[in-house]
């Protein structure tokens, strides 16, 4: 019985379980899995050799720039004016050329670098003294960018061994892998608490977590194994009823969870029905048993359809004639405030005739 709960409990679960998974490799995937790139911190970009660039994870301290090739603008609809984001100058490594992408923030710093670069390289100055230090990702050039690149180091003109040199690479300043490195943390953390959310239900089925209450049934008997070896005969005996299996016990799922319970601890169930309205039009009904117990606790079962639901109550007329059935604001007045007169409703007829009518 248990296995087959267990079961139920995972096919129910299922797609969350697949869901939580897509979105954990979805949001790993969006910033190309940049947080595992940082375990260990960012390497210095001056100890890679040009095969071991491309998706990369650095840090370096920049004191000559070769040439600018490409910039980002973003245009305020408003008042139409352009204002540059992110420029990309030329750079090197000890054998390799590749870009690098600077925010706004930095294009001002990275500008005097190139400018202080080109006197160095005129011998309008002796000594490279200014400097910008980044961190980010490189990756790999799109077709556009690459174009305005190959441009610019006059590419085509070029040898082979040459081209080889300059890396159809870029160094994203901020970025950590694919996104930049606020975005990459939200989105890890998202991943992160997806993983969580589905460990904790393939946990939770796995464990019979969903069927504690059978558990803590069992446990509470005098004889536990053979309580279920009792309730393994039941299930296997009783034909469900709209999904409730009712006999010396009723056994039903409610909220995702399978619940079972003595037949005398449950004394009150009436139909629920819920109208669903979009915008104040009506979009359909759901229906549902509920069940109140001895204890005073709630429980609510689904039903596929009104018919279901009327069913599963005839069925606990049937076999459950100690319990009251049906819904009246009276009923609800007696069950919170004189439950035991409400106890009393199967044998007292002048409770009945004072709650009913009758």
């Amino acid at each position: 019985m248990l296995k087959a709960l267990k079961m139920k409990s995972l096919k129910k679960n299922l797609t969350k379980i697949l869901i939580a998974l897509a979105l954990t490799v979805g949001l790993l995937w969006g910033t190309d899995f940049g947080a595992f790139r940082a375990i260990g911190g960012p390497k210095d970009l001056w100890s890679l050799s040009a095969d071991e660039l491309q998706g990369k994870y650095v840090t370096a301290e920049i004191y000559f720039i070769y040439d600018w090739y490409a910039y980002t603008e973003s245009t305020n609809s408003s008042t139409n004016r352009s204002t540059v984001t992110e420029k990309e100058y030329i750079i090197a490594t000890q054998d390799a050329f590749l870009g690098v992408a600077v925010p706004s923030s930095m294009i001002r710093d990275a500008d005097k670098v190139l400018d202080d670069s080109m006197d160095y390289y005129y011998g309008e100055i002796d000594d490279l003294t200014r400097s910008i230090t980044v961190t980010g990702t490189i990756r790999r050039m799109d077709a556009e960018t690459t174009d305005f690149y190959h441009k610019v180091i006059g590419y085509d003109g070029m040898s082979n061994a040459d081209r080889a040199i300059y890396q159809p690479l870029v160094l994203k300043v901020n970025c950590l892998g694919r996104t930049p490195e606020g975005l990459t943390w939200i989105m890890t953390i998202g991943a992160a608490c997806s993983f969580i959310y589905m460990l904790w239900i393939l946990i939770a089925v796995l464990s019979g977590a969903y069927q504690k209450s059978i558990k803590a049934y069992c446990r509470s008997s005098e004889s536990p194994a053979i309580v279920m070896e009792e309730l393994e005969q039941f299930y296997r005996d009783t034909e469900p009823v709209g999904g409730v299996r009712v006999g010396r016990w009723i056994l039903f799922e409610s909220k995702g969870k399978d619940i079972l319970l003595d037949t005398n601890n449950a004394v009150w169930a009436y139909l629920h029905t819920v109208n669903h309205t979009t915008n104040g039009i009506p979009t359909g009904k759901t229906f549902g048993v509920v069940l109140r117990t001895r204890d005073r606790k709630k429980y609510e079962i689904s039903m596929k359809s009104e018919a279901a639901a009327r069913e599963v109550l005839d069925t606990i007329a049937r076999d459950m004639p100690r319990t009251v059935l049906g819904y009246t604001p009276k009923l609800e007045r007696f069950y919170n405030q004189r439950f035991q007169d409400f106890l009393r409703l199967p044998d007292d007829a002048a409770l009945r005739a004072e709650v009913f009518g009758q």
